[in-house]
């Protein structure tokens, strides 16, 4: 396994301005010359969410090393949060995907094979650079470039996606926004659905007593009014932030039965992917 951690900001050269995270942990596979041969792996960038409060630890290496164990190369975004607000989450989502792609032969990933998965406050920022890849604030940093942005497909979990009211996590949008004069409803991600969106995975449960299903309902309708590719899952029970459903998650093994349910997700997951192609491949 290799294990290394790039400052996007130094990679990119560009100010960090009032930023002070922006970092990107990769856990890679080796090669192994013995084989006598090399490997191309897909790639999954990882976004845990937190409500642009925080960012979960929980699900950040939990989640990658469950990647890494089905083939992926993982790498994990660290990314600001309150009081630092819009663009520099979105800044920073859109580095770590451009990093990739201008790294992929030197790492060893398929350049047309990253995927991205996001939690809660990170399923929106993930829905971010999925369907604003060209934002004002990516386009003025990387020009025509931006369109690198996008991730070849996307995997939502739980993901916060609507700014409408009485559906909404109110507060991850009031701390993505802050004080940088964006409007909460630009960036409500059902509105921004268009046709040419990459294939989409979406997971939730109905009792979510945080971010309500209505969030992944009112994506999924998008996508498919939009004619994407798009697969969805509901589970009918399970509290927010479940995460990967297991003991290393939790303080200790959960016993609710619903966890066997919903921890599906990962499998259905890789399924989705592999059927579109990501998966090992030798050079």
């Amino acid at each position: 396994m290799i294990t290394q951690t790039i400052d996007l900001y130094e990679y990119f050269g560009t100010a960090r301005g009032g930023a002070k995270k922006g970092t990107l942990t990769a856990i890679r596979h080796g090669q192994m010359p013995e084989l006598g041969v090399e490997k191309e792996r897909p790639a999954m960038l990882v976004i845990p969410g937190g409500g642009y409060a925080m960012v979960s630890e929980r699900e950040a290496e939990p989640v990658a090393l469950k990647f890494f164990s089905q083939g992926f190369d993982a790498f994990i975004l660290d990314y600001d949060v309150a009081p630092v607000c819009y663009p520099a989450q979105i800044v920073q989502a859109g580095m770590a995907m451009l990093y990739l792609r201008r790294e992929a032969e030197n790492l060893y990933i398929s350049k047309d094979h990253i995927a991205a998965v996001g939690f809660s406050a990170g399923g929106h920022l993930l829905g971010c650079i999925s369907l604003l890849w060209d934002d004002p604030a990516l386009r003025a940093l990387f020009g025509d470039e931006c369109e690198k942005i996008r991730p070849d497909a996307s995997v939502y979990s739980y993901p916060v996606i609507t700014s409408e009211k009485g559906v909404a996590h109110e507060g991850s949008f009031v701390n993505f926004c802050g004080n940088s004069g964006a409007k909460a409803e630009d960036y409500s991600l059902e509105k921004k659905v268009r046709p040419g969106v990459s294939p989409s995975f979406i997971w939730t449960t109905t009792t979510d007593n945080a971010v309500p299903a209505e969030n992944s309902v009112l994506l999924y309708s998008a996508l498919l009014a939009a004619g994407a590719d798009a697969e969805m899952h509901i589970f009918a029970e399970g509290p927010h932030g479940l995460s990967t459903c297991d003991a290393e998650v939790y303080p200790q093994e959960p016993k609710e039965t619903y966890f066997n349910q919903c921890r599906k997700w990962l499998d259905l997951a890789y399924e989705f992917l592999r059927v579109r192609g990501f998966g090992l491949k030798t050079l």
